[in-house]
């Protein structure tokens, strides 16, 4: 529980500090490009809508520091499971199963996670637009687009 707290005011810390930087670097410049998550908030029409694209964000960010902390802690796995069901992390079928609780910004989320050796992507749908998002291991934000 400690840990899941922990975990959860990091997390929503990282994620202020980036809201903050975003709005920050923000400019009218043509030559300036913005990336895949200010594009998103950028979208937004009012704070409220930006508040819970960040609360999105920081879900797939917590999803994607879950799954490399424990490929850290025991690498070589092919396929690790997100699940909200799960107090602590278990091993099941030779894969491991990770607790991840992501907030109402959540529509759905893909539980199974491929990882080729260091590569994965994180796949959710966002309550607020519906849209699918991939983020990867880098933190790298894209769209699905089918």
């Amino acid at each position: 529980m400690k840990n899941t707290l922990t975990r959860t005011g990091l997390v929503l810390a990282f994620s202020a500090a980036a809201a903050l930087g975003l709005t920050a670097c923000g400019s009218d410049e043509g030559d300036a490009k913005p990336s895949s998550s200010a594009s998103q908030s950028e979208g937004s029409s009012n704070g409220s809508d930006a508040a819970e694209s960040e609360a999105f964000i920081a879900d797939l960010k917590d999803g994607v520091k879950i799954i490399a902390d424990q490929l850290e802690a025991a690498g070589g796995a092919t396929q690790i499971m997100l699940a909200s069901d799960v107090e602590q992390p278990t091993q099941k079928y030779g894969m491991w199963v990770m607790p991840y609780y992501p907030s109402d910004a959540v529509a759905k989320y893909i539980s199974t996670v491929q990882v080729d050796g260091d590569k994965f992507k994180v796949t959710a749908t966002s309550a607020e637009t519906s849209k699918v998002w991939e983020m990867d291991q880098d933190g790298n934000l894209t769209e699905v687009t089918k």
